[in-house]
């Protein structure tokens, strides 16, 4: 039998990979940091200064912050709210799975600006859906359905575009589950419902957990969908910090956002994760 490698070794065989993640990530992220209190400076002279984080927390940045987060939150859960019950008729082989599977993932093949304008050529003014509507005289006149203020269309794109990759987390992690553990549960009288409530549930609520903050993480900072299909006002916290960088010219502000948006994706994963341990904790 072969000796278990060392930690040394093990570490070796990842410092490659890992290690050069790990670097750019960090610089990326420290020259960030330095950036929004006035230091390594793209224009001007560097020197230490809170001014910049003073000068953040304005009426446009809050709203911003709130409708950022509230794409977040809405899609991550709107996603999970479809993606699950289609990853439990998936996780096993039925007629027709693998056709409604190999569908369900083309979002994952569409870019996001892609997928930000085919929703746009659907719902604009003189788009697909007014014309249907029109012709089955269901309206008089097209809707005015984009860049509406609450986001609808955001959150719509947003759930389509990651439906499919909750569901290929939620697929995998099902698939582990033992079938012999819900043969044991139905043999003394369990229901399906509560097959799913008190055993897969349960054992899924990690895939859960990383599922929903990934999306949450890919949704809180995305830039195009909310560009193309967002509201005017108010804009997405990567819009506002592309506009404080390209048009302002304002790097400092906007890596203040940057770093803004960092720090709410490490918070929110954090919460979650300690929001699913303690109702996994009243379950048992």
């Amino acid at each position: 039998m072969g000796s278990t490698p060392s930690r040394g070794l093990i570490l070796l065989m990842i410092l490659p990979g890992a290690g050069f993640i790990l670097f750019f990530l960090a610089s990326a992220i420290g020259m960030t940091i330095a950036q929004s209190f006035g230091l390594y400076a793209v224009v001007g002279q560097s020197h230490f200064t809170l001014d910049y984080w003073i000068g953040l927390f304005d009426k446009t940045f809050i709203d911003s912050f709130l409708f950022s987060l509230k794409i977040g939150v809405g899609s991550a859960v709107g996603a999970l709210i479809f993606a699950y019950p289609l990853a439990l008729f998936l996780r096993k082989q039925r007629p027709g799975s693998g056709w409604i599977s190999a569908w369900v993932k083309v979002p994952l093949f569409v870019p996001a600006l892609v997928a930000a304008f085919l929703i746009v050529n659907m719902l604009a003014y003189q788009g697909l859906l007014n014309s249907a509507l029109l012709y089955l005289h269901i309206i008089d006149q097209p809707l005015r359905m984009l860049n509406d203020k609450f986001g609808w269309n955001v959150f719509l794109i947003q759930v389509w575009k990651n439906l499919p990759f909750q569901l290929v987390i939620l697929t995998s992690v099902l698939q582990t589950i033992r079938g012999d553990i819900e043969d044991a549960a139905r043999n003394l009288g369990a229901g399906p419902i509560a097959v799913i409530r008190h055993i897969i549930l349960p054992l899924s609520m990690p895939g859960i957990m990383i599922s929903v903050a990934l999306v949450f993480i890919l949704t809180f900072g995305d830039y195009a969908i909310t560009r193309v299909a967002g509201p005017i006002y108010p804009t997405s916290l990567s819009v506002l910090m592309y506009t404080a960088a390209f048009t302002l010219h304002d790097w400092a502000t906007a890596a203040c956002i940057g770093v803004v948006i960092v720090v709410t994706s490490l918070v929110f994963v954090a919460l979650y994760a300690r929001t699913v341990r303690a109702i996994e904790s009243l379950a048992q």
